[in-house]
């Protein structure tokens, strides 16, 4: 189906070379036709000054302008008789004389100089003023601007025929010049698979060198992604097979000895409870960052409320929890909220023997420590998956609970912070935004 739809699908190339042929064409074609205005209006000039320059009235008014003007008037002889003889002459929209018989009713001098085309030649027609209130349109054939403007029409239509020629033959090697850097883009990109991400090569115009760096980009994205899920795999499957191996080895050893040993009976099936737990909890949390999106609920409550609900989980005469300041009203998620503030009360009093403290200092909360610390080369990392600062510990812990608790603080808006030193003890606090109040 996809090949079938790659045939039918029209070539950019093609399509770009047929849009620059219609545009030079075009452009070819208004100049042509620019010209040929120019050198008509030109050539039009000249023969009709020519023509006036014959047709001179002085040659014609010799004597008293008045008397001869009046016999001109009366007497058409006068013109045929003259060096006119060979000129259509218009007076005052009377046709004095017409010898090539081209004037019928349907003809008309839209104004002077012109020229008009009959029977395939051109006839040029001037204006003259014959004292004040009379005028004279004087005309006749022109073979040479009849002979111009047809060698300009025949070298019009070869201008034009190798102009089209011309702009398809350009069109095409320009439209395959400027997609050529998308070709050879898309040529690289189709080699390019999960093992071999090799990047798009530097281009010469900056359009083209941007549209590189953010495939580039792009890649780096892929490539770190395919790492981490690589790495998240890979943590998962480690994870998963320490508990796996227990549960299966005391399944077997409860078909062979589980009957008649009761001891090794209730070990098996604290261990096997002990494990499915483990494995519960981690799935929980692994199901939590795999949502690419999720939208709680926010409502506005007071902070004590959400640490009165996460410290029901502990036997608080076992541990001693001491809270200080003066806690104030938050407006974020109440559910994710207590996500967050459970594992980071789990976190402090997995790691800490003594009392833990709960500052609550303006808009943020400070959950801390007195425990065994944390490395400073390894604080920067407790927030990614599956990492745990202390692997010497031999129990379960998945190394999950911090990196949800960061994704749920950026999804809520609120910054967290860890700060730690090694037999001194872990804070970790917590600083919310939007509209919170002391109470």
């Amino acid at each position: 189906m996809d090949t079938l739809s790659e045939k039918i699908k029209s070539s950019a190339v093609l399509n770009q070379a047929i849009f620059f042929t219609i545009m030079v064409f075009i452009i070819i074609t208004i100049i042509t036709f620019s010209m040929k205005i120019l050198v008509s209006t030109t050539a039009l000039h000249g023969y009709s000054k020519a023509l006036i320059n014959q047709i001179n009235p002085n040659k014609i008014l010799k004597n008293d302008e008045t008397d001869i003007f009046s016999k001109f008037l009366e007497n058409t002889d006068i013109i045929k008789r003259s060096f006119m003889e060979n000129k259509i002459v218009i007076l005052d929209n009377k046709l004095i004389n017409d010898p090539y018989k081209i004037i019928d009713e349907n003809f008309r001098i839209p104004g002077t100089p012109v020229a008009i085309k009959k029977n395939g030649i051109y006839y040029i027609f001037v204006g003259l003023r014959l004292f004040d209130n009379s005028k004279m349109i004087v005309g006749g054939p022109s073979l040479e601007f009849t002979a111009v403007m047809g060698a300009f029409n025949y070298i019009s239509i070869i201008i034009l025929i190798f102009g089209l020629i011309f702009s398809i033959i350009i069109s095409y090697l320009l439209a395959k010049k400027s997609l050529s850097p998308t070709i050879k883009i898309s040529k690289k990109l189709s080699k390019i698979n999960i093992e071999n991400l090799e990047r798009v090569p530097e281009q010469k115009t900056i359009e083209f060198q941007v549209l590189a760096n953010r495939l580039n980009s792009m890649l780096d994205r892929i490539e770190q992604g395919y790492e981490i899920q690589k790495q998240f795999v890979s943590d998962v499957s480690h994870e998963l097979r320490t508990p796996l191996t227990t549960l299966n080895g005391y399944i077997k050893m409860l078909k062979r000895w589980g009957k008649n040993d009761e001891k090794l009976l209730e070990e098996s099936i604290e261990k096997i409870e002990t494990s499915t737990n483990y494995l519960k909890s981690m799935i929980e949390k692994l199901l939590i960052l795999s949502k690419p999106d999720f939208n709680p609920e926010i409502s506005i409550f007071n902070i004590s409320d959400a640490i009165k609900e996460v410290l029901k989980l502990y036997n608080t005469q076992e541990r001693k929890f001491i809270e200080k300041g003066t806690s104030f009203n938050v407006e974020t998620s109440f559910e994710y909220l207590i996500i967050i503030l459970k594992t980071l009360i789990e976190n402090a009093v997995k790691y800490s023997e003594k009392e833990i403290e709960i500052i609550y200092d303006k808009n943020s909360i400070i959950i801390k420590d007195f425990g065994i610390g944390i490395p400073e080369d390894k604080v920067e990392h407790i927030f990614e998956r599956f990492y745990q600062a202390d692997t010497s510990r031999k129990d379960f812990g998945h190394g999950l609970g911090l990196s949800i608790a960061k994704k749920l603080c950026e999804k809520l808006n609120i910054k967290i912070v860890a700060n730690s030193k090694i037999n001194e003890g872990s804070s970790f606090k917590l600083m919310f935004g939007g509209k919170n109040s002391e109470n």
